[in-house]
């Protein structure tokens, strides 16, 4: 599935950096602050959201592993208002803003993978607002489905597992609905076994093509191309 950074190099450079290790629920980096340099995620999960006028949380992204942050600070060097916070235990690979931005400088190839990187960004980002679009819940609801597949899709010998610690109220506010109604949205998908749980509670799809025929192959295959190897 695709991740963040991908090459040797890349990693190499973040792991002669500082290592940080967090909790569950423990916020890296709150809305405002100033980032001690650039993070690299080693291992783990982290969720980033903002908060509303009545404190309640919408969630934009979730970020795992090899996924580096915060972007837009270390380019342009202003903060989103957002909040990024672990959902598992995470390893946090940090490196000095100077010490990324000489190495990226000096390293074509690297700066040509961020590129690719920041083109995948921006698709999630427009993905997002294309599923906020939908006004139908199921649809809305199996649109965030297939792009966690695409991210943390694990391939089991008859299923695809979602491999990622995430509650359903989280992936609610994700797509500004009530946890009740993304309840009943899965619950509906599980009564038709499209989907399920495994053992350890994740979600697992069991039929995949039932779940893309939802919102539509064409749909499906510009969005997540790579998810369609999954496909039969």
């Amino acid at each position: 599935m695709p991740d963040g950074a991908k090459s040797k190099k890349l990693k190499a450079m973040f792991h002669s950096g500082k290592q940080l290790d967090y909790q569950k629920n423990e916020i890296i980096l709150r809305a405002n602050d100033t980032p001690r340099g650039v993070y690299l995620i080693g291992s783990g999960m982290i969720k980033i959201y903002s908060l509303t006028k009545q404190a309640d949380e919408h969630v934009h992204h979730f970020f795992g592993p090899d996924d580096f942050f915060p972007m837009i600070w270390t380019f342009r060097g202003f903060m989103r208002n957002v909040y990024y916070e672990t959902l598992e235990p995470t390893k946090i690979w940090l490196v000095p803003h100077e010490t990324f931005i000489e190495f990226i400088s000096n390293n074509r190839d690297v700066m040509f993978e961020l590129l690719e990187e920041m083109v995948d960004r921006y698709r999630l980002y427009a993905g997002r607002i294309d599923n906020l679009l939908y006004s139908d819940a199921r649809e809305r609801c199996t649109y965030r489905l297939l792009g966690l597949a695409n991210r943390f899709g694990l391939k089991t010998d008859d299923h695809l597992v979602i491999n990622a610690t995430i509650t359903h109220e989280d992936l609610a506010h994700s797509i500004n609905m009530t946890r009740e109604t993304f309840g009943r949205s899965l619950g509906r998908l599980q009564r038709k076994n499209i989907i399920g749980y495994d053992r350890r509670h994740r979600l697992v799809i069991k039929d995949l093509p039932a779940l893309i025929n939802i919102i539509g192959r064409d749909e499906t295959e510009t969005m997540w191309p790579e998810l369609m190897r999954f496909v039969d």
